[in-house]
């Protein structure tokens, strides 16, 4: 695991354990392996563009479901409903986003699972497909609340796994 040859470690400097040190690669390194897995190396640290990506995808959740709720064609019995609930929901989401330092992506995670529970309803109903009699405007804003729900679920797996991280934390690159 560690490098006997080192020059730091032949002069006696040893920095392991240090927030600078590769701990955090180091702490998800298997029992009997010698590296951690391959996306535990891919860190990208920029905050502040994660977390405006995170808000505006939640903000497109919010924007197609508002759209599908305006047209005429009801997925489903009381998914009119549903469908202002989830577009409120990511309203509240975007203003506290933008005007507070909290960390709500588990919020935004509740939004899309949502989103995507409306989706699956939609499916077994009478979702607007164009085969379905609805517009091809409305077939495609309503696969893009499947689309983008997938999308912040990808996202918010990649920030609990640490590859990217969003404001107000940040991984401390001193490059």
């Amino acid at each position: 695991m560690e490098d006997k040859n080192s020059p730091a470690l032949r002069v006696g400097v040893d920095f392991r354990g240090t927030e600078n040190a590769t701990q955090p690669v180091l702490n998800h390194i298997l029992p009997g392996k010698k590296r951690a897995p391959f996306l535990r190396y891919i860190r990208i640290n920029l905050p502040k563009t994660t977390r405006l990506l995170l808000i505006a995808v939640i903000a497109v959740i919010g924007a197609a479901s508002a759209a599908v709720a305006l047209s005429n064609h009801v997925p489903f019995l009381y998914a009119t409903h549903a469908l202002w609930a989830i577009a409120g929901a990511a309203a509240l989401y975007v203003v506290v986003g933008l005007l507070t330092a909290a960390r709500i992506w588990t919020w935004g995670l509740v939004i899309a699972l949502c989103s995507l529970l409306v989706y699956l309803g939609g499916l077994l109903g009478n979702a607007p497909y164009v085969w379905n009699g609805a517009s091809v405007v409305n077939a495609a804003i309503w696969n893009i609340t499947l689309l983008a729900s997938f999308a912040y679920l990808v996202l918010f797996a990649a920030l609990r796994y640490g590859m990217i991280v969003a404001a107000p934390d940040n991984q401390n690159f001193l490059d």
